[in-house]
């Protein structure tokens, strides 16, 4: 039975390379849903009108929801791309994509 080293699927692109700009964007989305947040506070603190404020309330937590999602996302790339850039991952991405 023949072992043939796995290649990645992606050919324009390195492992290294995506795991970073993934790090990056789910990092940018978090901080994106961080500043929403506060942009809706804002909004909510200066409002009499209650429909509205139960609207607003309702896209808060909506948001809550996107900033754990993307909190998780964040660690989890963060710790895959900081293992990717160890010198024994780079040697081994180097010139085998």
């Amino acid at each position: 039975m023949e072992n043939k080293r796995p290649e990645f699927a992606i050919k324009e692109h390195s492992v290294l390379s995506i795991a970073t700009e993934m790090h990056n964007h789910f990092r940018d989305l978090q901080s994106y849903y961080k500043i929403a947040k506060g942009n809706l506070i804002s909004e909510l603190d200066s409002m009499a009108d209650e429909s509205k404020a139960a609207e607003i309330h309702d896209q808060l937590r909506e948001i809550e929801d996107k900033i754990t999602f993307f909190h998780v996302l964040n660690n989890a790339i963060s710790t895959v791309d900081t293992v990717l850039h160890t010198d024994k991952m780079i040697a081994e991405f180097k010139n085998k994509q």
